[in-house]
């Protein structure tokens, strides 16, 4: 009978009555919104660093291709190649046979 006694204390809320979680409320809500903060706080910051490796990947790809397109360009700069490109486009360009001079203007 006692064990009978006992589950109705729970099933029916007595217990919460007897045992002055009542007088406590304040502070189980307090706990309660301490939990649901920290739980948003860390999906936040899981999420911020979830966007940063994506920028650190995209950051290094934009490196990559940089580093590539600047060599590329550096390479077809150089005068032999210029003057190979100027033949296949049927240029009337010619390279200066003359090293420039130095104009100077009276002191």
């Amino acid at each position: 009978m006692a064990k009978k006694n006992w589950m109705n204390e729970i099933l029916g809320g007595q217990i919460l009555l007897h045992s002055g979680i009542l007088q406590h409320a304040r502070f189980v809500l307090f706990l309660f919104v301490l939990v649901i903060l920290y739980i948003t706080i860390n999906f936040g910051m899981e999420s911020s660093l979830l966007i940063e490796r994506r920028n650190q990947r995209e950051l290094k790809h934009l490196k990559a291709d940089f580093t590539s397109k600047s060599a590329r360009l550096q390479y077809q700069s150089k005068r032999l190649e210029v003057e190979k490109r100027l033949l296949e486009l049927n240029s009337t360009l010619k390279a200066p046979q003359n090293p420039p001079k130095r104009v100077i203007i009276g002191e």
